[in-house]
């Protein structure tokens, strides 16, 4: 028995409760851009993506996990949001589905991810370890620059051939081709792994990808760039000199929108749990609560208050936590029958 879409809609839900400083960040913005990529795709979206990876991963296929955010000065090992993540939805394949997960962040993010997917119960190895046993991720830098990153994956995309793609909180390009913060700061190429090619060259090359966002510009929200451009309040116009907005124009073929993108990943691990029928896909409080502070052992800082604190775009580890409680309380009871007798 597999969860249904109501179920689907339930985790949705849960995952796009907005908790924004009053001042500092936009407000107001998750649900309706939730809403834009709900009506685009027609189905629950964690709900969807899940299913994506069901169909498309088979044991011992290599599945590639994208992610970090952030750059220096401001955040020079990254943020929290991504690394988490990531190593939920690394466990969420290899644990659910046998698939071999590749972690791929640019040098700098690397220990945070590396740490967060350890602290979830897998083990990161190299290469020849990676091909020889299961129950293991791999770790791969990438480079920043833009034709570096083209020529990387093509390079990688062509030695292990994922058979799926899932980018978590990673920055796009706009329709000018400049990376922005989304308070419309822009980020100069040298420091940003140009991770969309990977997107685009697995579009070319049939290969499914999954797009995780909050703010519209990170790859996959090309899927709704047009409602990024009207509700977010750097959308049309990042007032930087290109005036090209913040939002990306990488599409993806499945976008999750959450209000945290780490959020959207658990909301994954929650559906495919939902619809392999194990409740364990998804990892329970206390691994998360060790997740996230193993990101920020590996130097991650909280991406709303700058510092280096176990906290998740300005909401607390114990908020992270019962957000878990939430998910496996939804997928529990839409798993389960029962009549009360009466």
């Amino acid at each position: 028995m597999a969860i249904d879409e109501i179920v689907g809609d339930s985790i949705d839900r849960a995952i796009n409760i907005e908790m924004r400083f009053r001042v500092g960040l936009p407000r107001g913005v998750t649900y309706p851009l939730y809403e834009a990529a709900r009506t685009k795709q027609k189905k629950p979206l964690a709900w969807l993506a899940a299913k994506l990876l069901k169909d498309s991963i088979k044991p011992g296929d290599n599945v590639f996990v994208i992610t970090g955010a952030g750059t220096p000065p401001g955040l020079p090992a990254g943020e929290t949001d991504g690394p988490p993540g990531a190593a939920a939805i690394a466990r969420a394949i290899e644990f659910g589905l046998g698939g071999k997960p590749i972690l791929i962040s640019e040098e700098r993010n690397m220990p945070a991810v590396i740490k967060s997917t350890e602290a979830a119960g897998v083990a990161v190895y190299d290469e020849e370890l990676f091909k020889q046993r299961r129950s293991c991720a791999m770790a791969i830098n990438f480079p920043v620059g833009d034709a570096a990153g083209k020529k990387a994956a093509a390079a990688l995309i062509k030695k292990y051939k994922p058979a799926a793609m899932i980018f978590i909180e990673k920055v796009g390009p706009n329709i000018k081709g400049v990376y922005h913060s989304i308070m419309g700061t822009p980020r100069t190429p040298d420091k940003i792994a140009s991770a969309y090619h990977l997107a685009d060259q697995a579009k070319a090359a049939g290969i499914p990808t999954i797009g995780i966002g909050d703010g519209g510009n990170e790859i996959g929200c090309g899927l709704i760039k047009e409602a990024v451009a009207e509700i977010q309040p750097f959308g049309k116009d990042c007032g930087c000199p290109c005036h090209g907005g913040v939002g990306t124009v990488t599409e993806c073929d499945v976008l999750v929108f959450a209000a945290v993108s780490n959020w959207g990943a658990y909301g994954i691990a929650a559906a495919l749990a939902g619809h392999l029928g194990d409740r364990e896909i998804l990892h329970d409080e206390a691994t998360e609560l060790r997740i996230v502070q193993a990101s920020v052992d590996g130097g991650a800082m909280d991406g709303a208050y700058s510092r280096l604190i176990p906290y998740v775009d300005g909401t607390s580890d114990k908020m992270q936590a019962a957000l878990i409680t939430m998910l496996h309380q939804i997928v529990e009871n839409g798993l389960k029958e029962y009549d009360r007798g009466f």
